[in-house]
This record gives C-alpha cells, sequence and structure tokens, in this order.
C-alpha cells in the first residue's frame, strides 16, 4: 500500500514539474484604457431622460420605478 502512495506521489511530482507554469508579463496591451480609439468612443454630453430601475427598497421589497439620468 505504501509503495502505490510513493508512486502516486512521484508521478504528481513530475507531472507538476513537467507543467507549463505561467508567466507574469505584466498587463495586456487590451487591459489597458490608453488606445487611440477610446477617446472616440466615449458619449457625448446628452440632455436629461428617465430611465427604469428595478431594487430592493430598505424593507426588502422588489420594486421597479423610473429615475431621471443627467
Amino acid at each position: 500500500m505504501k509503495a502505490w502512495l510513493f508512486a502516486g506521489a512521484a508521478i504528481l511530482v513530475a507531472a507538476s514539474a513537467l507543467a507549463p507554469t505561467a508567466r507574469a508579463d505584466g498587463p495586456r496591451a487590451s487591459s489597458e484604457n490608453n488606445w487611440p480609439g477610446i477617446r472616440d468612443a466615449a458619449p457625448a454630453q446628452s440632455a436629461p431622460h428617465y430611465a427604469w430601475q428595478e431594487g430592493y427598497d430598505h424593507g426588502g421589497k422588489w420594486h421597479g420605478h423610473w429615475v431621471i439620468v443627467r
């Protein structure tokens, strides 16, 4: 029984030693917010309008209502 446990442990150690490791090269270029088109994609200032909002109130009751969005 002990021989099987040692053999299993040896296989796990060998497999983890041969497995590729993750490299920490820093943040990916796609995760940065300084790409050239981001300034053009920002929405312009719009007029105030209403939007539907749902959620729980303080008493724990679910409700929906219109709120003004500026």
